[in-house]
């Protein structure tokens, strides 16, 4: 299958090659880049709760890779939870045109480059498209890193939901688009 080019190929931050391409939920690539990502959530959290999680690809609106010279970097995805369970147990669902971030990795060896805010501007744009106005996501105080770019992006704190909803070392972030 082919891939739809969403932003021409270039010189990177850090050089190299650099393209970000939409791909489909599926592709190898990014099941494998996933799988990296779990992985080291794995050895950051001390266990493999999120090698469990199922995500239903019928929800997921766009994922897209970054390649560096070719070769996959750093992939995350879109999912639409409009309207679904919040996980907080209350019966409470998300709001209508709430979109959430799923799985935004990029490769040790490819990190501080810049790949990662690249890989956001294209989720966040494809997310307007189609017609979200609010972004959510969870990550962890084992990855400061994550939470420091998604704070320097904009993202507030918001009330904890999700499978780890009410854990300490859960983060969850909300953005309006």
């Amino acid at each position: 299958m082919s891939v739809d080019l969403q932003r021409p190929a270039g010189t990177g931050p850090g050089g190299g090659a650099v393209e970000v391409v939409r791909v489909p939920w599926e592709d190898a690539d990014a099941v494998t880049l996933r799988a990296e990502a779990v992985a080291e959530l794995g050895r950051r959290y001390g266990g493999d709760d999120d090698a469990h999680e199922v995500i239903d690809p019928g929800t997921v609106v766009a994922t897209f890779l970054v390649r560096v010279d070719g070769v996959p970097a750093a992939c995350g995805s879109v999912r639409d939870v409009s309207a679904t369970d919040d996980g907080r147990g209350r019966g409470t669902v998300h709001p209508a045109a709430t979109g959430e971030l799923k799985r935004v990795f990029v490769l040790p060896e490819h990190r501080g480059r810049g790949l990662a805010r690249l890989l956001m501007a294209e989720l966040e744009r494809v997310a307007r498209q189609a017609g979200f106005r609010r972004f959510v996501l969870e990550t962890g105080t084992a990855q400061p890193e994550a939470i420091g770019l998604y704070t320097a992006l904009g993202y507030e704190p918001i009330e904890s939901y999700g499978k780890y909803a009410g854990y300490d070392d859960q983060r969850s972030f909300g953005k309006h688009l």
